[in-house]
């Protein structure tokens, strides 16, 4: 049986520069039973998904009803290969494409499926607000993932898992939290 929770890593570097995303990697590690973790770059380190990796993906989704997309923030979005990702594997006939289908018929696969976005973020919580240098709340600068959701007949939790500041000054005790923090966040979607 499937574990309950699939999560999608993306980070282009995280068994070397990254910091936030190998330690959480690493927590979900410690609940196998749980979690399923798929590890994008590891898998496709050319950045390129054939067709078996398509229906390798596709398989990993069909399995889980939570799905969760884990990165750190690339200019207010995603690293490439999560856009690569999802070009591929959204394909129509699949993902979308049935709108007069059942949840999990042809054309409607994520149709029922629950995503939800962890993300790190280099700038500190206050620039994530409409009078900060972003602009912008982490939910709205998820309104991609939300929107996709929506047009896949899935929903998006509104509000990522966050964690603020990790270019500056993050203690390793600020680090751990997040871990911990980050399960218990999972735990309770």
């Amino acid at each position: 049986m499937p574990a309950r929770t699939l999560v999608i890593i993306a980070h282009p570097d995280l068994s070397g520069a990254s910091r936030v995303n190998r330690r959480w990697a690493a927590e979900l590690d410690r609940f196998p039973d749980e979690f399923d973790v798929r590890d994008l770059y590891a898998l496709y380190p050319d950045g390129v998904l054939d067709e078996a990796a398509v229906a390798a993906e596709r398989a990993a989704l069909e399995e889980h009803d939570l799905i969760v997309f884990q990165f750190p923030v690339y200019w207010y979005s995603a690293p490439a290969l999560l856009r690569t990702w999802t070009d591929e594997v959204y394909g129509f006939g699949w993902a979308y494409g049935g709108e007069q289908a059942a949840p999990g018929e042809p054309g409607r696969k994520l149709a029922g499926k629950r995503f939800a976005v962890a993300m790190c973020a280099g700038d500190i919580e206050a620039n994530y607000r409409a009078e900060g240098t972003v602009g912008f709340t982490p939910s709205e600068v998820i309104i991609p993932f939300r929107a996709t959701a929506n047009y896949v007949g899935a929903s998006c939790e509104p509000e990522p898992f966050t964690l603020f500041g990790t270019e500056g000054d993050l203690s390793d005790g600020e680090l751990e939290r997040s871990a911990s923090s980050y399960i218990s966040w999972l735990r309770a979607l």
